[in-house]
């Protein structure tokens, strides 16, 4: 299936009617910096997605980290992701996103604190019949690719992959190694160009990121393939979609 990310600003309604029937699913994210869910109308949005035969994935709040070092605030910030989850689950959503990261990106005690707050979540996703899939996030706030990638193979859990933060992060070689590596942990796929060392959210195609290698890297990918490109003219959101397919069917 292929989706594409809404993003935080504007009426979300709006948003979802925007979208053409072409994509399968759409995703866009709740909490406190996104859309607050108090904000959200349910029946509403579960209307909005029935009418254009949309499926839904929902990323859990990204301003919040995931891991601290203090056990308290680490109990606080599940019960808030749990509380997002619960509602994504009302909206119709089988599958969440989240960021696998922590407060400050070289703390050794938060790093060491993350991979039980990672296997605590993915038992709450369990809980509530929700796959929880954990977003690489490179040099902001997360783990380095190659020590994400053993980490969630230890843990049994899904992985979410996003080609922006990955190029950002490694380039475009060890990117492909780690995909090469590592694909069958990932059950979501964020899909942006991007310019090296930044996280811009482009029209796939149209930056730095060679994007054949990578597929052909994920040709026996089964999961959703979501497109986080930010920008809400339906030319570049399709003209994407059409790149996507061509490199698959090249693969």
């Amino acid at each position: 299936m292929i989706g594409i990310s809404l993003g935080p600003e504007g009426d979300l309604i709006e948003h979802i009617n925007s979208i053409s029937e072409e994509f399968d699913f759409i995703e866009f994210g709740i909490g406190e910096h996104e859309r607050p869910v108090e904000e959200i109308e349910s029946e509403k949005v579960r209307k909005a997605l029935e009418d254009k035969d949309f499926e839904i994935t929902v990323h859990l709040p990204f301003k919040q980290p995931l891991s601290t070092s203090v056990p308290e605030i680490n109990e606080g910030l599940l019960n808030y992701h749990e509380r997002m989850m619960k509602f994504a689950k009302q909206l119709g959503a089988e599958k969440v996103v989240a960021h696998a990261d922590m407060r400050y990106d070289d703390a050794e005690d938060e790093i060491e604190k993350l991979p039980e707050q990672i296997e605590k979540l993915d038992k709450l996703g369990e809980k509530h019949g929700v796959e929880v899939c954990f977003e690489n996030l490179g040099q902001w706030r997360g783990l380095e690719l190659f020590e994400l990638g053993p980490l969630l193979e230890e843990l049994n859990v899904s992985m979410c992959f996003d080609t922006g933060h990955a190029f950002s992060e490694a380039g475009q070689e060890e990117t492909e190694e780690f995909l090469e590596e590592y694909s069958h942990l990932i059950s979501h796929l964020h899909l942006t160009d991007t310019r090296e060392g930044r996280d811009m959210h482009l029209p796939l195609g149209s930056s730095e990121i060679e994007f054949q290698p990578l597929i052909d890297r994920l040709e026996d990918f089964e999961g959703t393939w979501c497109m986080e490109i930010f920008t809400e003219d339906n030319d570049y959101q399709l003209l994407s979609k059409q790149k996507l397919e061509g490199w698959f069917n090249e693969a």
